[in-house]
């Protein structure tokens, strides 16, 4: 995949789309693509993220582990993130504000998926750079953790 094209991936991600077309393609610079089949597991809950993702192309499912006592457990579908002209970001996003990322759910790809994936260490690096990028990209992780928040308290009100 092109450099442009992964640009215009991360233009159409709620969390790139306020950059400049110069500060996307500087952080396309350190995009790669990384391609899964069915039934891939992108990570693990519980395991320590180092990346951020953002699908290009397939669906991927998000799934929560839940303890229901002794030794049984329930699996939740808590999201399913497909392709759309919105682009969903996941992963560690804990990692832009400095801090150790644990993941809450499993990544698993329902159909063969590709993604543009960002290493946290190194976005975290150019945001730490470039104070116009970090301003912008913070600013939207601000308001997407808004929506997932009214999102979940939505749920909670329909059960």
């Amino acid at each position: 995949m092109s450099l442009e094209k992964i640009t215009d991936i991360l233009r159409m991600s709620d969390l790139f789309c306020e950059l400049s077309d110069n500060e996307l393609q500087s952080i396309a610079e350190l995009c790669r693509i990384e391609e899964f089949e069915a039934g891939d597991i992108i990570y693990r809950q519980g395991s320590v993220g180092t990346k951020l993702y953002i699908l290009a192309k397939g669906r991927v499912i998000l799934e929560r582990e839940i303890d229901l006592g002794g030794t049984r457990k329930a699996k939740l579908n808590v999201f399913s993130l497909m392709e759309r002209t919105n682009r969903r970001v996941m992963g560690s996003w804990y990692t832009l504000i400095g801090e150790q990322h644990v993941h809450m759910c499993s990544a698993i790809c329902e159909k063969p998926t590709k993604m543009v994936s960002v290493g946290c260490f190194n976005l975290r690096s150019a945001m730490v750079q470039d104070s116009t990028i970090r301003i912008k990209i913070l600013e939207q992780l601000v308001l997407l953790l808004r929506d997932r928040i009214l999102s979940s308290y939505e749920a909670i009100d329909t059960l």
